[in-house]
């Protein structure tokens, strides 16, 4: 690991040691996560700068540069980059981050060149595969525990219009076990790199009182051709209720993908990963539904997904300088809970946290639990980054300790998760 020239441990006079927090663009949904009571928060709003280099191959992006106005940039470049779902968060680039083009060029943290952060110290370093290289490992994964950053250099790629869009279908006692088996089945042949350019994310929403219950399943093709034989045990089926696949830009794609999370309603993300197994899921979901019948003073919507993780997307990482989240292919099951009214809070975390626990010590004893969170859809109660395995955390900590010697990232900043965990953590 590199050292620190001297002078970066700095003494701190005492009247800076407040709490404080930093918003980006964010994918974390719990109360203080990126702002604070009582404490200073760092706003990036303004860094906001999207700029292509002269060659091409790196998109330079501000701290809080919506993924939109990236988008909408590189499509009239006919470019792209290993970027997000969601056309809002930032956060990706430090904790993981799938994308369309996982298959082709692994997580969005695996295509970050190189990050400018702003230390502990108030020193901006550039962390990159040549200068500070312990720190840009650490930092694909690492979250926001070792510095603000400022500027992320993502590669770019060229990229013309793809394929995609969403299918509604009913949800009923026949298709979900046929949608499980369909995505173990893609799942498989993704894995095996049999077309990289295909990706599907499954959703199982189940609402109570006037909420609906469907299936939605989005592919995308990151080609411009309709319909490919990978998908079209998918996309043959007949009980469809809306279909919007379409050949596209990407800022269509991604805008359409993110109108499914609207603003102004309460939301609660969870996670777990296992095996890709049909029989497995069906049980979880049962399990859900089971766990979920609860009395709430308003509606509220569960939503499972479903998002493999091949290992034609982990197997980039170690072709772009390595991460620190410890993957091997699995599928993640991320869970988010929707609902309006306040006093439904309690009850609705209480359950997730019940229904987690049931589904890991199933999973466990199924031999079919692996232990990586993905941190993005994690519950506060959970703990990421020692889901990474302990060698994996272990050399966070180093790192943190060399380029924060005072540990203010851990000491003074609580949102995110941290590196040492001393709270209760229940799975």
């Amino acid at each position: 690991m590199e050292r620190m020239a001297a002078g970066h441990s700095k003494k701190y006079p005492s009247f800076l040691l407040c709490l404080f927090s930093v918003r980006g663009g964010g994918h974390m949904w719990w109360a203080g996560s990126a702002n604070i009571q009582n404490g200073v928060t760092i706003d990036l709003s303004a860094m906001n700068q999207v700029q292509v280099s002269e060659d091409r191959t790196i998109t330079s992006v501000g701290g809080d540069a919506p993924w939109e106005d990236v988008y909408l940039k590189l499509d009239t470049m006919d470019l792209a980059g290993a970027q997000t779902l969601r056309p809002y968060s930032r956060l990706h680039e430090a904790s993981g981050g799938n994308s369309f083009f996982a298959p082709r060029y692994g997580f969005v943290c695996d295509s970050v060149e190189n990050y400018e952060i702003v230390l502990a110290s108030g020193q901006i370093v550039n962390a990159n595969a040549s200068t500070h290289a312990d720190l840009h490992k650490a930092l694909k994964g690492g979250g926001n525990n070792f510095g603000v950053v400022t500027r992320f250099d993502l590669k770019t790629f060229k990229q013309r219009k793809l394929w995609g869009g969403g299918i509604l279908y009913p949800l009923t006692d026949a298709s979900v076990p046929n949608h499980l088996q369909l995505l173990q089945d893609f799942s498989t042949a993704s894995g095996a790199e049999a077309d990289p350019y295909a990706t599907v994310i499954s959703t199982y929403s189940f609402g109570n009182k006037m909420r609906p219950s469907y299936i939605y399943n989005q592919y995308t093709y990151s080609k411009a051709e309709a319909y490919p034989d990978i998908l079209k045990s998918f996309t043959d089926e007949q009980s469809q209720l809306s279909n919007t696949m379409r050949i596209t830009n990407l800022t269509n794609i991604t805008i359409e993908a993110g109108t499914g999370i609207p603003n102004g309603e309460r939301y609660l993300f969870g996670t777990a990963t296992l095996t890709n197994n049909a029989t497995l899921w069906a049980h979880l979901i049962f399990m859900a539904e089971e766990a979920f019948k609860i009395q709430t003073a308003g509606s509220f919507s569960l939503v499972f997904t479903q998002q493999p993780i091949s290992k034609s997307i982990t197997s980039k990482a170690v072709l772009n300088g390595g991460n620190s989240l410890g993957l091997s292919p699995e599928d993640g099951l991320d869970l988010t809970l929707i609902w309006f009214e306040a006093s439904d809070d309690a009850v609705i975390n209480a359950t997730t946290e019940t229904f987690l626990k049931q589904a890991v010590k199933y999973t466990k004893a199924q031999g079919q639990h692996k232990e990586f969170l993905y941190s993005n859809y994690a519950l506060l109660s959970q703990d990421p980054i020692a889901s990474y395995g302990r060698r994996n955390q272990e050399y966070l900590r180093a790192v943190s300790k060399i380029y924060d010697p005072k540990q203010i990232f851990q000491r003074l900043v609580p949102g995110g998760f941290k590196l040492y965990r001393k709270d209760p953590i229940f799975c």
